[in-house]
């Protein structure tokens, strides 16, 4: 470890290193925060038999966000525009050639009488990586946005909400030395979600269709129960490539990812990430093994083609239910006695996590593991008063 140096070299402070061997990274003294505009309009309508409709538009325009960035990166000239590894021009940015730095020029780092061509060919060759926060990235957001409302009438009131959006930003170089940024998917971006809540109480008891007149204690059994259910549904979020440059020789706009339970089964197809000639078969077939170990699907400074999100791989649809059984007792004047019952994801739904985005590794484009708890059963009980 080397020992702190303070302010003592001035400008010559981490020469043949790296600014940084951490995610911190350095911020310019002119660092902006990060801003957002929101703006929204809605309006309601009052249908019969106490219904109400609401329709409206939301969006926000984020700007000054923070992005992470390398200013120390290859030249993009240096780079290979081939979609497969250029082997070539890994040999040659790897390269050993006469080091101008050697003699005591640098303190730590490039010292040998050697160093590799690649970096050399750095805007700043004294440096190793020099990676800043930067604050020019962009969001754009923008939803319409319904919700109809029955009002708790007849023993029951429903709640329904849709909404329809479209999350971009640009917050991120597909290559380091691009002059704008990857107009892309946000993480966070749903096309679609329905929210619903519903709740009903059973027409049992005093004061209700049946039972109305039955004993004290017939209408304490029968009386006072009611069920709640919310129900979510929501389009799932786009896969993220972003830390792999990755070979791709198929149609993008045919990637669509279609979750099963067969977890021994990738959830889209996955032979455009890999070659298909005799080099990687076996008795003329596709052998998958030599597909994944294929080097030619190794890209390495190459400039990168393949997008860091595509719109049709995406982490599952989600299909959630929470229901709970409510059951009240009256105890004496406006104090009673109230029991729950609550199943958390009621139908025992399993939400996958997202499928795995190595196409090196035996199990890409699939899902081997579980996002969400298993149905969770909770009993509850509290004096209301």
């Amino acid at each position: 470890m080397l020992p702190p140096v303070g302010n003592s070299l001035g400008p010559n402070t981490f020469l043949g290193q790296s600014f940084s061997t951490s995610p911190t990274r350095v911020a310019p003294v002119d660092f902006q925060n990060a801003q957002l505009s929101r703006y929204l309009v809605n309006v309601q309508r009052e249908l019969p038999a106490q219904w109400l409709l609401e329709v409206g538009y939301a969006g926000s325009h984020g700007y000054n966000l923070t992005t992470n960035e390398e200013l120390n990166a290859i030249p993009a000239q240096y780079l290979s525009s081939s979609q497969v590894r250029d082997q070539p021009n890994v040999d040659f940015l790897a390269a050993l050639v006469a080091n101008p730095f050697a003699g005591g020029l640098l303190p730590t780092g490039f010292t040998a009488a050697t160093v590799a061509r690649s970096q050399l060919l750095r805007p700043f060759p004294q440096f190793n990586n020099v990676p800043i926060y930067g604050d020019e990235g962009t969001s754009q957001y923008d939803s319409a946005q319904m919700k109809i409302e029955k009002r708790f009438t007849h023993g029951y009131s429903i709640i329904g909400t849709y909404t329809f959006s479209h999350f971009t930003d640009r917050v991120f170089r597909l290559n380091p030395t691009d002059p704008g940024f990857e107009n892309r998917l946000a993480r966070d971006d749903v096309p679609h979600r329905v929210t619903t809540s519903l709740l009903y109480e059973l027409p049992f008891g005093h004061g209700h269709a049946w039972g109305g007149n039955a004993s004290g204690l017939v209408n304490g059994l029968i009386g006072g129960w009611s069920v709640n259910a919310i129900g979510q549904f929501q389009s799932g979020r786009p896969l993220d490539f972003e830390s792999r440059n990755i070979y791709f020789n198929g149609d993008l706009n045919a990637l669509k990812a279609k979750y099963t339970s067969d977890s021994d089964a990738p959830v889209f197809d996955i032979s455009g990430f890999y070659c298909h000639d005799a080099l990687v078969q076996t008795n003329g077939v596709d052998d998958p093994v030599k597909q994944r170990a294929d080097t030619r699907i190794r890209l390495a400074n190459n400039l990168r083609y393949f997008p860091s999100r595509v719109d049709g791989l995406r982490s599952p649809f989600l299909k959630l239910w929470d229901i709970s059984i409510v059951k009240q007792v009256p105890l004496s004047g406006r104090m009673r006695a109230q029991f729950n019952i609550e199943f958390l994801n009621a139908f025992n739904v399993v939400v996958f996590n997202d499928a795995n985005t190595d196409p090196t590794n035996a199990d890409f484009g699939k899902v081997t593991s579980q996002n969400n708890l298993p149905r969770d059963i909770q009993l509850a009980f509290k004096i209301v008063f």
